[in-house]
């Protein structure tokens, strides 16, 4: 008998797929972009694009496109060049079967306008748009705010940075179904009320961050741990990256202890694979039981014409060494295209399996995604 279990699909697919939120890339280290902040006015990346971001949707990741096409809104007024503006729209048909489960859906995952100010040494940005409620069968919506921050910039590499955003952590890879994000709780909608320092240098980055959880008492936050993320990263060779990332956290039932390295890594300039692994240590305040664990995500990806990139994927986590049950790989085929300035077309399959029980479950969705 087939069983639809739309509650876990939605669950699953909001995940999995508000994943592009930042459309931070960072494999475009491989084209020798060492920070993000060559192309986005976040230091940590996504969000906002600089003129010469912009520039960049056109030359090196777009597969066609037009003098001017890459402005926004098509170029159809030029605000002042400090003022950036942004638009993101994101849908997703879904499809998932296991042995109990076929279910389908479309989802409107994203609607957000975001506008800043970037002078010289100071900066702010803030967001506006639609998050998705969900309460069992239920599914409600609010306006609400994703990001807003202010920054300082006492020198060329020195970042200061106060607001709400997501901590930088690992790949801060922007899709949010891989395990190192959506299993170690940084997925979907977790950003936090945070201070964060970081050094942009030619060949060393590093982000130090303190995290004050749900400081403004959001019963819809996801994430509500106040601690400490740490990032260090190394660039060489003019298109290979290398870094470790640590974050402690604590919130009223659970402390934890995360640690990994991750890397991006260009064969050649065509070929690419980005990895992390992480390891946790997660304690219940209560009972004092300790879990130990770790959890990886490979990707590796060929860009066949300049913005069309077919990848292959790997994901493994075993988050409770002595609960056979917590083991899961997952492996994927799938195909990123971005046919055009403001555009980026995602399709993929994936199969999940339970390593104790040799439970299997497939996994289609396509995904849409529109920004000005």
């Amino acid at each position: 008998m087939t069983l639809i279990r739309l509650p876990a699909l939605f669950f699953l697919v909001c995940n999995l797929w508000l994943s592009k939120v930042a459309f931070a890339y960072p494999e475009l280290s491989r084209h020798g972009y060492t920070n993000c902040t060559a192309c986005h006015l976040s230091p940590s990346g996504g969000g906002l694009l600089t003129p010469y971001g912009r520039e960049l949707s056109k030359e090196v990741v777009s597969t066609w496109a037009k003098d001017g096409e890459q402005a926004f809104a098509y170029g159809a007024f030029t605000p002042n060049e400090k003022v950036l503006l942004g638009a993101y729209i994101r849908g997703l048909q879904a499809y998932r079967e296991d042995p109990d489960t076929k279910a389908a859906r479309i989802i409107l995952m994203q609607a957000d306008a975001e506008g800043g100010y970037n002078a010289e040494k100071w900066a702010v940005a803030g967001s506006l748009g639609r998050q998705e409620i969900r309460s069992g069968l239920k599914s409600d919506s609010r306006l609400f705010s994703r990001r807003h921050y202010a920054l300082y910039r006492p020198t060329d590499k020195l970042n200061i940075r106060a607001g709400k955003f997501l901590r930088n952590f690992g790949l801060n890879d922007a899709n949010h179904n891989i395990y190192v994000r959506k299993d170690l709780g940084f997925g979907f909608d977790t950003e936090t009320y945070n201070v964060e320092l970081s050094y942009l240098g030619d060949s060393f980055t590093s982000y130090l961050t303190y995290l004050d959880g749900n400081f403004v008492q959001d019963p819809y936050a996801l994430l509500k741990e106040k601690g400490l993320s740490w990032s260090l990263s190394y660039f060489f060779f003019e298109k290979e990256k290398v870094g470790v990332s640590a974050y402690r956290g604590e919130d009223d039932t659970n402390e934890r202890w995360i640690a990994g390295p991750w890397w991006v890594l260009s064969f050649t300039p065509k070929l690419f694979l980005l990895s992390e692994i992480d390891f946790q240590e997660k304690k219940t305040k209560a009972t004092s039981i300790t879990q130990r664990g770790y959890v990886m995500s490979h990707r590796l990806g060929f860009e066949v014409v300049q913005g069309l990139i077919p990848f292959v994927s790997f994901d493994k986590k075993y988050l409770d060494r002595n609960d056979p049950a917590t083991e899961q790989d997952a492996y994927g085929v799938g195909l990123q295209f971005f046919p055009r300035p403001h555009w980026e077309i995602v399709t993929s399959w994936q199969k999940e399996k339970l390593i104790l029980s040799q439970r299997n479950s497939d996994l289609l969705w396509l995904m849409l995604h529109f920004y000005l």
